[in-house]
């Protein structure tokens, strides 16, 4: 197996400062590395790519060097055109050095979105991503601080999540304050709360979960974070009390991910995913007999026949699937 060890800049930095890439074989990369941090020592590009011969250095005590190679290509400052302009150096890099698979080496979460165009060309087997330690004194953490502030603010890519979105916020919670609009603050603590509970899938890693089980089905992906919504606040008002939001929405909320699911894969395959039959028929089915018992606590006479119904409704269910995929099959 051929490894190519590859360091990814992006946003084109090492071509805007004169350097041409790509660059191919150990010699080539450190000297690139050690001319790129003369002429900008405080960049995270050249530690990364130090990295990156460290990396094959490694390799190539493991593997030999004929089957380990490194890198470096780069992007363009344009995240329209970052990718195309990466994929167009590799395709030069494969063309010298044919590699089976790519080590792909970063210094930072925006080098690593061009991961998903590299596997286009070529397995990628480990992703590493370079952090640069500093001991920082107070100086040096001001310093920090408005360099990156001020490329937070300044650089589109992410100037409309720093200034954009609390920008909004605030416009609709002062518009509220000055029209003295329940609908308006009610709108905005909704909004808020839908933040703070993806925030939360977010933290606890269920939205990667999600992310990589539906990253086909972008719909569907959006109704289930949706409907999750809708079933985390419902519960969340039963301990607090009220019941606000009526009990059919969410025997929906429930059951039209699965619904979703199986629509979306039957445009893009042709087939229908019987799956999501049995897996949203569960859900409903729990939701409208199980979860009824659990908060009314009732007797276990009443729970167990909801629990039977349960049963029986998911028997009932498994077996017309299983005729209707027999009846398709012929």
């Amino acid at each position: 197996m051929r490894v190519l060890v590859l360091y990814v800049d992006r946003d084109g930095d090492i071509k805007a400062q004169g350097f041409d890439t790509p660059v191919l074989g150990r010699d080539e990369v450190l000297r690139l590395a050690i001319r790129y941090i003369l002429a900008k020592p405080d960049d995270s590009d050249a530690n990364a790519i130090f990295a990156a011969v460290k990396i094959h250095d490694r390799l190539v005590a493991e593997h030999g060097s004929d089957n380990v190679n490194v890198a470096v290509v780069s992007g363009s400052p344009d995240p329209a055109l970052a990718d195309i302009a990466v994929l167009r150096e590799l395709e030069q890099v494969l063309t010298q050095y044919d590699a089976d698979v790519i080590y792909f080496v970063s210094d930072g979460p925006s080098d690593e979105a061009a991961v998903a165009a590299i596997q286009t060309k070529r397995p990628v087997i480990s992703v590493y991503r370079v952090v640069v330690k500093q001991a920082r004194g107070v100086e040096e953490t001001v310093t920090l601080f408005r360099y990156y502030l001020n490329k937070a603010i300044k650089e589109p890519e992410y100037r409309r999540y720093t200034v954009g979105v609390p920008a909004f916020l605030a416009f609709v919670a002062l518009l509220g304050t000055a029209f003295n609009t329940e609908l308006v603050r009610y709108i905005l603590n909704m909004l808020l709360l839908f933040i703070s509970f993806f925030i939360t899938l977010y933290g606890f890693g269920i939205y990667d979960f999600l992310r990589d089980l539906l990253k086909k089905y972008e719909i569907t992906f959006i109704i289930t974070l949706v409907s999750l919504f809708i079933i985390v606040v419902y519960l969340a008002m039963l301990i607090l009390g009220e019941r606000w939001i009526p009990y059919y929405i969410l025997l929906a909320a429930s059951s039209v991910p699965f619904l979703s699911y199986m629509v979306e894969g039957y445009l893009a395959t042709g087939r229908l995913r019987y799956g999501g039959v049995v897996g949203g028929a569960a859900t409903f089915f729990f939701f409208y007999f199980i979860m009824p018992v659990i908060l009314e606590r009732r007797g276990l006479v009443e729970t167990l026949t909801a629990v039977g119904l349960f049963a029986a409704s998911i028997a009932v269910v498994v077996v017309v699937v299983q005729v209707l995929r027999r009846a398709t099959r012929r």
